[in-house]
């Protein structure tokens, strides 16, 4: 049995990183350049948008409160989850067959355990975190003031 778990190749390398580029940068380029503004905009006039029962505000504390925890859920169980609690079984970490990106030697036992118990342990509080955001969110969202726009720029808005 090899000490040392299989190595990424150079080409294998350049091509992970590349593949994972080709998302990642358009991705922060629309958020720099559009979103962040655009949600600027909206977050200071968002009692003013009136969609059946909620407002713009609900949808911004709830997104704060409830969006971004309940997203990297769903981000750390898809990524990681899986793998995580392939360790945990096998008590061996890298996975047999796993390919890694330095000289990283086996371990085994608690050892191995360590990071993906982590990993699970973040994932639930998280969790935890995004019931508490729902409460606080609910609560934030009780008393909303009235839309102080004028009625001929209410009419503008999208």
């Amino acid at each position: 049995m090899p000490n040392h778990a299989p190595e990424y190749t150079t080409r294998e390398r350049i091509t992970f990183v590349l593949k994972h580029m080709l998302w990642f940068i358009p991705l922060v380029a629309a958020t720099e350049l559009w979103f962040f503004d655009w949600l600027s905009e909206y977050a200071d006039n968002a009692n003013c948008y009136i969609y059946g029962s909620i407002t713009g505000v609900h949808l911004i504390m709830y997104g704060l409160f409830v969006g971004i925890p309940l997203s990297l859920v769903i981000l750390l169980s898809i990524l990681e989850g899986r793998r995580a609690i392939k360790v945990i079984k096998l008590g061996q970490n890298p996975l047999p067959g796993e390919k890694v990106f330095k000289k990283t030697k086996y371990t085994y036992g608690h050892k191995a355990k360590v990071k993906p118990v982590g990993i699970i342990f973040s994932i639930g509080f998280l969790l935890a975190l995004t019931i508490w955001g729902v409460m606080q969110a609910h609560e934030l969202t009780q008393n909303i003031k009235p839309c102080t726009l004028s009625l001929t720029s209410q009419a503008a808005m999208p």
